[in-house]
């Protein structure tokens, strides 16, 4: 679904099931409501949809996981963080993995 959104195309043409002829079927439109209601449904914070992360049930259901790291938001962090490199406004940052 969100391959088709990105791409502007309705998601029956996507899967295959029919030709590309411009326009959402019935099928296109029911998909696209139902992936935007599930996104809405997500907390802006921590992506749990609503279901999980809200209502009394719930409490004490949820722990937070210490022990996998990003090693690429480590990099990242690590970086923003030195204060002693020079920076310029527009200038972009990003990884790059040293395969070797």
């Amino acid at each position: 679904m969100r391959t088709a959104r990105t791409w502007r195309l309705p998601p029956t043409v996507l899967q295959g099931l029919r030709k590309e002829d411009g326009t959402f079927n019935y099928q296109d439109r029911i998909l696209a409501l139902a992936v935007q209601r599930f996104e809405d449904s997500l907390c802006p914070d921590c992506g749990l949809p609503a279901s999980v992360a809200k209502g009394d049930h719930n409490v004490g259901r949820i722990e937070v996981n210490e022990g996998d790291m990003c090693h690429g938001c480590v990099a990242v962090e690590e970086h923003r963080a030195d204060k002693s490199r020079q920076s310029y406004p527009g200038q972009k940052h990003y990884l790059k993995i040293d395969w070797d």
